[in-house]
């Protein structure tokens, strides 16, 4: 008998016992065992009421408190409304105060999505047919007949909504919140 044919026994016995130790069945998660964080939500969704922890009607104490820094409303053009962009948010998400009350949340970057999945980029038919029914399609106030406002009532909810402003074809900010504040097209203008 050869070497050879010694050597590729042994390499295959070795082989087959690295493939059970690495293939051998992990024991099952206890019922008590912590979540790993890959399968918890992502913590900056926007629903009509806010963003994450961050909800409308919060003072701007509270917004602090909720991202763990301090946050300060400065109303340089508008006595009453201003607009922030505290860390802890989202790149390309603000917040309109208005009063020292979180009004809305503006989104102008992808990556932030809604509940349903929608976001900055997306396609104008593609946010229809996700919000079925409880989405009416106005034209912008700048860029109309082609653009559009795309304003989503959620189910029982009369006081908040989300808008979507589009080019005619995609997405290209939105905003959730309270009214009359979210349907303010100028912001604190």
């Amino acid at each position: 008998m050869t070497a050879t044919p010694l050597r590729f026994t042994r390499l295959a016995v070795l082989a087959g016992i690295a493939c059970l130790a690495a293939c051998e069945p992990r024991p099952a998660a206890d019922a008590d065992s912590t979540p790993s964080t890959a399968a918890e939500p992502a913590p900056w969704v926007v629903d009509a009421q806010g963003i994450g922890r961050v909800r409308t009607g919060i003072t701007v104490a509270q917004l602090g408190e909720a991202l763990g820094t301090e946050v300060k409303a400065v109303y340089d053009y508008n006595p009453s409304c201003t607009h922030v962009t505290p860390p802890g948010l989202p790149p390309g998400v603000a917040l309109m105060i208005i009063a020292d009350t979180v009004a809305r949340v503006e989104v102008d970057s992808t990556g932030v999505l809604t509940t349903e999945g929608a976001g900055v980029g997306d396609t104008e038919s593609s946010v229809i047919l996700l919000y079925q029914g409880r989405v009416d399609v106005e034209p912008h106030k700048y860029t109309g007949p082609e653009g559009h406002y795309l304003v989503v009532t959620p189910p029982n909810d009369t006081l908040h909504k989300i808008i979507f402003e589009t080019d005619g074809e995609r997405i290209v900010r939105y905003r959730a919140g309270r009214l009359p504040a979210v349907r303010f097209v100028e912001g604190c203008s």
